[in-house]
């Protein structure tokens, strides 16, 4: 008896999302790019880690033999919703946070130390879904509306993933802040890009993960294996490309390296040097962007109306070393003036006047421009 269309899609969905998550693990875990080998686990702290997690998806399989069978279904379903958070939870710890002592937290209390612990995440998922995958094997049978209990149970272990999902992006969130405010690192610092990039995805295909197990449909489980079949082939290739820079970027540049900058980096012509040279100055010294906190590169190159690698050319022949020390130069010089014009202003004042986060942020701007403190400096000025 010939296959209907319908069994066809489903059965060649779910397949083809097993066998991308297969290639991931292959890639992950045997692939060395040249360039990279000798600083490999330096660049890619997460790798074994997550080639793992995607050789654990073969753990779908029930659903692939048995297509349209509702145990078979509902499993997979569950599957998806209590697997997927924790295993984002250690990609981001692993590749964010990979050093020692460090592991999930809650209201402020680590929760797990991902040592060689991390694999603890996943031991409420693995005893939720233990009678779902038996059941859908054939090989227990569980009681009567036993499928309205996993609902309920399914529900509140994703209730906790869910909540420590949310605290990994605002933790994400505040090391992006530190390090654009108090680091003054290059925005084309890779990993710090690829957080801004992904902070809230996990917490988005979550989102999408509860709409599926809910719906409880196969047609909607087919629409979630398409998208995490594109999904995983651009992360795998995203986050593990041959051709990407280091991170160091080709214009953050230390000094010593600045006359050969000038002979390889040089795109724009004089005049149009000029003219945005000239906006520039306007937006630094007019309309003072640098007092905006949260001010990125990608900002400015949204008001110049230019590209990402003229806005680094035109910065760098303008005498900065980067865009953050750029502003950096702009809000130390600003706050001296407000100090010699207001000395007895509040410091935190003069910190959120002049962009800064806090009074901590802005001494330590001073200390990279190689000034004394701003208190130490303002009581210079009585002597």
């Amino acid at each position: 008896m010939p296959l209907s269309v319908t069994y066809q899609l489903f059965f060649a969905s779910n397949l083809a999302f097993i066998v991308t998550h297969l290639y991931g693990w292959v890639l992950k875990w045997f692939y060395r790019p040249r360039a990279y080998r000798e600083k490999f686990h330096e660049l890619f702290p997460a790798q074994r880690a997550v080639g793992v997690i995607y050789l654990l998806q073969l753990l779908e399989l029930p659903y692939l033999l048995q297509i349209g069978n509702a145990d078979a279904l509902l499993y997979a379903n569950a599957f998806a919703l209590l697997f997927f958070p924790p295993q984002m939870l250690v990609m981001c710890e692993c590749y964010f946070f990979p050093g020692k002592g460090r592991g999930i937290e809650l209201f402020g209390l680590r929760l797990l130390p991902l040592g060689g612990a991390k694999w603890a995440l996943f031991i409420p998922t693995f005893l939720a879904l233990l009678p779902l995958f038996l059941q859908a094997l054939g090989l227990i049978s569980l009681p009567e509306g036993w499928h309205q209990w996993a609902f309920v149970w399914v529900s509140v272990v994703f209730a906790g993933y869910f909540m420590q999902t949310l605290f990994m992006a605002l933790k994400i969130g505040r090391a992006i802040q530190r390090v654009n405010e108090d680091t003054y690192a290059d925005i084309d610092d890779f990993p710090v890009r690829f957080a801004q990039y992904i902070q809230w995805v996990p917490t988005i295909i979550l989102v999408m993960l509860a709409i599926n197990f809910y719906a409880n449909d196969p047609w909607v489980k087919f629409v979630r294996d398409i998208v995490f079949i594109g999904a995983n082939v651009w992360f795998c290739i995203y986050t593990l490309n041959p051709w990407r820079k280091t991170v160091m970027s080709e214009y953050a540049m230390d000094d010593g390296n600045a006359e050969n900058s000038d002979t390889t980096t040089r795109r724009l012509t004089d005049d149009r040097l000029d003219e945005l040279a000239g906006r520039l100055e306007v937006l630094l010294t007019e309309e003072q962007i640098f007092t905006e906190q949260h001010i990125t590169r990608d900002l400015l190159m949204q008001r110049l109306g230019t590209n990402a690698n003229y806005i680094a050319e035109v910065i760098k022949r303008c005498g900065y070393a980067s865009f953050y020390d750029m502003i950096c130069q702009h809000r130390v010089r600003y706050a001296i003036a407000l100090i010699h014009q207001q000395p007895d202003c509040r410091m935190s004042d003069i910190a959120d006047r002049c962009g800064f986060s806090s009074p901590a942020s802005m001494a330590k701007a001073f200390q990279s421009q190689g000034k004394a403190a701003p208190s130490t400096f303002r009581k210079s000025l009585s002597v």
